[in-house]
């Protein structure tokens, strides 16, 4: 037997039970699968043609003229061929195209000093002031100045002192090229006893007799340089009692006559008039 039917839900709390009586609980939808990804493979490494790389870092700095010819000088100096160095550099120097690059000091350095040996001042003088004056301010070029300018004034003691500075200065690692410092030591040496030799024939000829203080200021020697000064003035007599040495006049025979140069007679006007003051 069947009771009577169920009434219809009427209130909103009685809707609400039969809403959840008579639908199914929700399940939440699964997440969706990411997609498959492929394995990144890592870029490859792009190759650069040589020749795209040597355009990239630039230009190689081409040589000057002054590096050219370096080597040829070098030679001609290590030879003691000064007449065909100085036709090298002078023309090198006026040829040349970047006057105010450093690199011009690789011939004008060895020009000036193979012009000083040969006592050949004013040439030297010329050579040096050609300079820019970005490059006349350098250490070595003013080394070069202070000892032309001793040598053409005859401050014996100055040109010694002034020349050892600036042998003492090309022999250090200062310098960019380390044949450049070693030619120039070289010729540095070759000047003092060129210009040692020449005051000495000087001597010769403008004394008859001379102490040994004196002798020994005009040719640069200290008193510790017994041995080097006595193998120079060997050809000179020497009374050891009044300490005077008599200049032998054969001992400056080996110039010939007429070969001297006008800075060379100006050095003896000198000596001649220091002997006349001497004496007075």
């Amino acid at each position: 037997m069947t009771g009577p039917p169920t009434p219809p839900p009427s209130s909103a709390v009685e809707i609400e039970d039969a809403a959840r009586t008579m639908l199914p609980p929700q399940i939440p939808d699964a997440p969706a699968p990411a997609p498959a990804t492929e394995p990144v493979a890592p870029p490859a490494e792009q190759i650069v043609p040589e020749d795209t790389q040597t355009a990239q870092a630039g230009p190689e700095k081409q040589s000057t003229t002054y590096e050219l010819l370096f080597p040829s000088i070098t030679q001609l100096a290590k030879n003691g061929s000064l007449r065909e160095l100085i036709e090298v550099a002078e023309r090198g120097d006026l040829s040349g195209e970047y006057h105010a690059d450093p690199s011009r000091l690789l011939l004008v350095a060895p020009l000036v000093l193979a012009y000083m040996i040969l006592d050949e001042l004013p040439a030297a003088r010329h050579a040096l002031t050609r300079l820019p004056d970005s490059l006349a301010a350098v250490p070595l070029s003013q080394g070069l100045f202070q000892v032309l300018a001793s040598t053409h004034e005859r401050k014996y003691p100055d040109v010694y002192r002034r020349a050892a500075e600036l042998h003492q200065f090309v022999s250090q690692p200062v310098l960019p090229n380390a044949d450049f410092g070693q030619v120039l030591a070289g010729m540095v040496t070759s000047f003092v006893g060129a210009f040692r030799k020449k005051t000495f024939d000087l001597l010769s000829r403008a004394y008859t007799s001379i102490p040994l203080p004196l002798a020994r200021w005009y040719l640069g020697y200290s008193e510790d340089q017994t041995e080097e000064f006595s193998h120079v003035v060997q050809a000179w007599k020497f009374d050891p009692t009044t300490q005077i040495f008599t200049p032998s006049r054969q001992s400056a025979s080996s110039s010939k006559k007429g070969a001297y140069t006008q800075s060379t007679l100006q050095a003896l006007n000198l000596v001649a008039d220091t002997v006349a003051n001497l004496e007075a």
